[in-house]
């Protein structure tokens, strides 16, 4: 039976720049909305590992354009961290709590 993701989820807009842990349980990530700045955001994103919160890379340093939404599905058994470097940060992540509904089977 396939499973299908749905794109709706808890809203964590971002506004400061630097290393922050969304969630340090598991989580199932939807994507990420850029708004409209004056220079690109740049994103790290990471899965937390037993020993540190910025354990295991997901995204390196990635440029997001302004204006843009960045599907990036995907499920994190051990949290989220995200950085971002920019002067001036507006942003939105949307991700779920593992077991919230994320995703439904038909």
């Amino acid at each position: 039976m396939p499973t299908y993701v749905r794109e709706t989820g808890k809203p964590t807009r971002v506004t400061a720049t630097g290393a922050t842990v969304l969630t340090s349980g598991p989580a199932s990530f939807i994507g990420i909305q850029v708004a409209a700045v004056l220079t690109g955001q740049i994103v790290q994103l990471w899965t937390q590992s037993a020993t540190s919160i910025t354990g295991v890379p997901v995204l390196g340093t990635m440029t997001m354009l302004a204006n843009t939404w960045y599907p990036v599905p995907g499920e994190f058994e051990r949290g989220i961290t995200y950085a971002v470097t920019n002067e001036d940060t507006d942003l939105t992540i949307f991700w779920n709590p593992a077991g919230s509904g994320s995703t439904s089977g038909t």
